[in-house]
């Protein structure tokens, strides 16, 4: 099962929006994405665990986890590009496990 979370600053409304947009985006890829809403502050935690987060807001490096930018989806500016973003990343991090 592979984990994307959405973040943004509240984690709240924009999150949801988001997610439900990731979420239809990746539904043909099968059942073994999960789509999780979340803040800043639940990637500080250390039970926190994530395989790529999709982000409003600009994130560290030192996650480590890889990071692709909502801001397209949300503005509307692009989403294409968003989510070509993402299926690089996960087909990146399935080759990875595989």
């Amino acid at each position: 099962m592979l984990t994307i979370a959405i973040v943004c600053g509240a984690g709240i409304a924009t999150s949801a929006l988001l997610a439900r947009q990731v979420r239809e985006h990746v539904a043909p890829r099968g059942p073994h994405l999960r789509v999780v809403q979340a803040t800043v502050m639940d990637l500080l935690s250390p039970d926190f665990t994530a395989d790529l987060v999709v982000s409003t807001v600009d994130l560290p490096d030192a996650l480590g986890i890889p990071r692709v930018s909502g801001m397209p989806l949300l503005l509307g500016t692009r989403p294409e590009q968003a989510y070509l973003d993402i299926d690089e990343k996960l087909d990146r991090i399935a080759g990875d496990r595989a």
